[in-house]
């Protein structure tokens, strides 16, 4: 069981380094460019708002993955 949830967490790490990294990227952060708009919101303040609920998200797995039976109260 353990090695499961060491396997769990090796995974979310990868896809945090990866969020980590294409949050630098032009897919992201494109330079120069303002016009597209989601929801009546520019794309550069879109995306960084998507990346920090995807890493909520993983934050959320990585506290599921990690819950123990055993509480030190």
């Amino acid at each position: 069981m353990k090695t499961k949830r060491n396997k769990l967490l090796v995974v979310i790490d990868v896809l945090a380094i990866l969020l980590f990294a294409t949050t630098f990227s032009p897919f992201v952060m494109p330079s120069g460019i303002v016009n597209p708009f989601i929801l009546g919101v520019c794309y550069t303040m879109f995306m960084g708002f998507l990346v920090s609920v995807l890493f909520v998200i993983l934050a959320f797995l990585v506290s599921l993955v990690n819950k123990e039976k055993e509480h030190a109260d």
